[in-house]
């Protein structure tokens, strides 16, 4: 059996009817490469890229968790909400460079397991809600003080 998955070459026939014979997604496509690929692969260092994946996404959910709770605290003042929701787009001043804003909070962690992504997206989604009700609450407050004038 060995002999057999390792001389990949054998199986040329394979790679060429799985490609060949139905329309395939570009999906489909790239497992039949990975499958019958004749290079080795290194299996240890594919952990190793998913487990980085792992802590990177669990370091965010815990970053956006935080925010999260201090979001909910009602004791803080507008300007530290602001300044908070600045810090969290990386609107800062100008001149300090931090890098490339996150457009997505999925962005280099695309390879976890469904539930993490889905929890990561759902916590997101909470902190998407929490900044666009401020944004509403500022604009309903903006609009009583202009009827008022």
């Amino acid at each position: 059996i060995l002999s057999t998955v390792t001389g990949v070459h054998k199986y040329k026939w394979l790679k060429q009817n799985v490609q060949g014979l139905y329309p395939q997604s570009a999906l489909l496509n790239t497992i039949a490469e990975f499958a019958l690929k004749e290079e080795p692969v290194d299996v240890e260092k594919m952990r190793k890229c998913l487990l980085k994946q792992l802590e990177r996404a669990e370091v965010r959910l815990e970053g956006i968790d935080t925010i999260l709770k201090l979001s909910a605290k009602n004791f803080l003042l507008p300007s530290v909400q602001y300044a908070m929701f600045c810090g969290w787009q990386r609107l800062i001043p100008e001149g300090a460079n931090i890098g490339e804003p996150l457009t997505d909070c999925l962005k280099d962690v695309d390879l976890i397991p469904p539930f993490n992504r889905m929890l990561l997206e759902v916590t997101f989604g909470k902190l998407y809600a929490w900044a666009i009700q401020n944004v509403r609450n500022i604009l309903l407050d903006a609009n009583a003080k202009f009827k008022e004038l």
